[in-house]
This record gives C-alpha cells, structure tokens and sequence, in this order.
C-alpha cells in the first residue's frame, strides 16, 4: 500500500492540481483547528474541502458532458466518387 498511495495522490494531484491544493489547504485547515480547539478555523478548512471537492465534481461532470456532444470531424469522406489519379509515368515527356 505504501508504494501505491504516493502514486495515487501524484495522479490525482496532476489531474486537478487548484481542487487538489484547495483540498489539502483546507484539510490541514480542519485539522489544525480542531486539534488546537478553533472553531473558526476548522469550519474555515471544512468550507475550503467542500468547495474544492465541489468543483473537482463539477469539473468532472462537465467533462463527462462534453465528451458526449463532441462528434468526430472527419477529414476526407467515407467514399470517394472521384476516380484514382493517373499513374505517373518515370518516362519524359516533350514539352507542349
């Protein structure tokens, strides 16, 4: 598990790096006040996780939203009418 944390957190923190700033900030917030008996604080690091938590959901929705709107663009169409280009010949040809 020691090897697997570290690596979870990396990802995590690569993904949404300000929520999970915003999370850590305000967790180490929460703890800090209730272990030294702030009230303040701790509600202050409490709403500061709630939010973040609430905007890395949000984000997350928003992704999964619009990764289903988006269609593919293609480029060429799935058949061409045209007919193939000529061969090129290697041979020269006199000038017109």
């Amino acid at each position: 598990m020691n090897a697997i944390f570290p690596t979870f957190l990396k990802r995590l923190y690569r993904k949404e790096p300000i929520s999970s700033f915003l999370i850590v900030v305000g967790a180490v917030d929460a703890v800090l006040g209730g272990v030294n008996e702030i009230g303040t604080l701790m509600i202050l690091g409490l709403l500061t996780s709630g939010v973040a938590i609430g905007y890395r959901w949000w984000c997350i929705q928003q992704a999964e939203a619009g990764s289903d709107r988006k269609s593919k663009q293609l480029y060429l169409p799935p058949s061409s009418n045209r007919s193939p280009l000529p061969n090129l010949d290697s041979r020269r040809r006199p000038p017109l």
